[in-house]
């Protein structure tokens, strides 16, 4: 097999491009390949962390079926899921685009879903280059970045490993928090399946930074505006479970409150590299609990 390097894949490391293109076989394989010169890069052996340049030619002597190569098929979309995926795009130009997740909707595949907003897109789009860079919960809502080519997927990865991305969130919490203004900033760690606070000192441990304003008090409960400030897993939720303010409808770390929404929505973007600043109002969902608390 041959396979010749376009602009898009341009900077990526050979290793990661390699794992793509050979799904289906073990790393130890292709690394092995690369090293005895089955895998060659212009006619020579190169190293897993080699940055492919447009243009290079790429041989790989393995022999690998038909399937593997292939790649992923479309799902089939209904007109009433086109128009769904449509309705929910808040912003769009050639490299991205910014879509309004509703709560209770999927990412990806897997975990007993045959396809999540990310498979949908990619057929809405007929691009399998299409990727999320971004992601939020099944249960959270609001808005996700989806990127339409690899370049722009590179670009807007490595400005959310930066911090560059500003998002903020509204979060309804139990209890009333009387600060106006205040600052988390805590270490987190993953455990199992989970997500805790640690220390500092944890060699595991990630710095965790959010800001949150207090919007509204209701009885007994808050409204909340969170600025990500680090993007760590859970974030919000295991800060505010924390400080002894749950997010209502949080099963995991919060409490048994018997609500089946999670009043957690993204509802600010701001991407300073390509210009683009989306800001959308309360969702429908947190304003009809509002209106219950009489807020």
């Amino acid at each position: 097999m041959k396979y010749i390097i376009e602009k898009e894949d341009e900077g990526v490391r050979l290793d990661r491009y390699l794992r793509k293109k050979l799904k289906s076989t073990p790393l130890t394989e292709i690394f092995k390949a690369m090293r005895i010169g089955k895998i060659k890069v212009n006619n020579k052996k190169k190293k897993e962390n080699y940055r492919l340049a447009e243009g290079d030619k790429i041989f790989i002597g393995l022999e690998v079926s038909e399937e593997e190569i292939k790649e992923e098929p479309f799902i089939k979309l209904s007109p009433k899921e086109k128009e769904e995926l449509k309705k929910g795009i808040v912003f769009e130009n050639d490299d991205l685009i910014i879509f309004n997740k509703k709560k209770d909707v999927v990412m990806h595949k897997g975990s007993g879903y045959d396809y999540g907003v990310s498979e949908m897109f990619k057929s809405y789009f007929g691009n399998n280059s299409f990727n999320f860079v971004n992601r939020i919960d099944r249960k959270t809502s609001g808005l996700i970045i989806g990127a339409k080519n690899k370049i722009s997927t590179r670009i807007l990865t490595e400005e959310i490993r930066e911090n560059n991305i500003k998002k903020k969130y509204y979060v309804l919490v139990h209890g009333i928090i009387e600060k106006e203004k205040f600052i988390i900033d805590n270490y987190l760690k993953k455990e199992e399946e989970s997500v805790v606070v640690t220390s500092q000192d944890d060699p595991k441990g990630k710095e965790a930074i959010t800001i949150f304003k207090t919007l509204k008090h209701g009885k007994n409960i808050t409204l909340l505006e969170a600025e990500l400030i680090t993007g760590r897993t859970h974030q919000l939720r295991v800060q505010l479970s924390d400080m002894g303010y749950p997010i209502i409808g949080d099963t995991r770390y919060g409490i048994k409150d018997d609500e089946k929404s999670l009043y957690l929505n993204s509802f600010y973007c701001e991407i300073p590299k390509y210009n683009v600043k989306v800001e959308l109002p309360v969702s429908e969902f947190f304003e009809l609990r509002l209106k219950k608390m009489n807020l």
